[in-house]
């Protein structure tokens, strides 16, 4: 981290890149985002609802759909887009998106048309096979691809990622919630949160971690991340549910051990509250999606 609290060790990797057309096929709701992906529109007209906020997809924006939201899709007619899906790391697990705020859209110059089309030419085996986000982004994150075949590849790759995530990125007061300022000492705490889901976390503890008393503690905790403590806690560990129900065969028992729940039935009803399914049929519902598209496509 430098004077300015910018991480100097932020890492990326590309996951997917090309660009595609659309169709009103392209119509999806709730799905989770596993990575983030950024996408530059060029014809057409779309939309998507990250954090059921409604974003028309416009020719000539940029897009940006962070980790570990949910986001539906939905086009009327026909899209022409760009698109990069690709995983974001900072040091000790840290969340980017819970540290740095960031805007969902932005203005694109024709420089930004040129960073797609050079990681498109570097990177020609990028592209999806399937383009249903309720099967790429159970197959990428399981399966990503393979490294860039040079380091000097590998560096111009990341170096264009990032110029493009870095769109999206801003330097004024956070416009989300669980948001943190950048060089905050509360950083420290959310990545022990992250790193320790599966433990029992208390209060008490993370106070002690900042030689804070336990109320003054929660009141600085909202005020930097605009939730308190439990809220932050429960919201990580039902992200951590959603990925394993995905991604894994786990059963709801292990899941619940992997996510620090004490109570089945707890875990079920705010699992419930917040994604409108239960565990079992949030599970069902992307691997029958998952099933069917690749029995059909693959």
């Amino acid at each position: 981290m430098n004077s300015f609290g910018i991480p100097i060790d932020l890492k990326v990797k590309l996951l997917n890149v090309a660009s595609c057309e659309l169709d009103s096929s392209w119509n999806y709701h709730g799905l989770v985002s596993h990575f983030p992906r950024i996408y530059l529109i060029t014809r057409g007209e779309g939309y998507i609802f990250p954090n059921n906020q409604k974003i028309r997809l416009e020719p000539g924006k940029l897009y940006l759909i962070p980790s570990q939201i949910p986001c539906s899709y939905a086009c009327p007619e026909s899209l022409s887009q760009y698109y990069l899906h690709f995983t974001v790391e900072l040091t000790e697990q840290l969340n980017i998106f819970d540290i740095y705020p960031y805007s969902f859209s932005s203005f694109a110059s024709e420089n930004d048309l040129r960073l797609f089309e050079r990681l498109i030419e570097i990177n020609p085996d990028s592209a999806l096979r399937v383009l249903d986000p309720a099967v790429y982004q159970i197959k990428n994150w399981v399966n990503s691809p393979g490294d860039n075949s040079s380091i000097s590849q590998h560096i111009e790759t990341n170096g264009l990622i990032l110029q493009l995530f870095s769109r999206f990125l801003k330097n004024d007061t956070p416009a989300n919630s669980f948001t943190t300022k950048p060089g905050s000492r509360f950083n420290e705490i959310l990545a022990f949160i992250r790193n320790n889901l599966e433990k029992e976390i208390s209060i008490n503890g993370l106070a002690s971690r900042l030689k804070m008393s336990p109320d003054h503690f929660t009141r600085l905790f909202r005020k930097e991340t605009g939730a308190g403590p439990v809220e932050y806690i429960i919201q990580k560990r039902i992200e951590k549910a959603q990925l394993l129900l995905v991604v894994t065969n786990l059963s709801v028992n292990e899941i619940l051990v992997k996510t620090g729940f004490n109570s089945a039935s707890y875990f079920i009803r705010i699992f419930k509250t917040i994604n409108g399914l239960t565990p079992l049929e949030y599970r069902k519902f992307h691997h029958l999606l998952h099933a069917k598209f690749y029995s059909n496509e693959l």
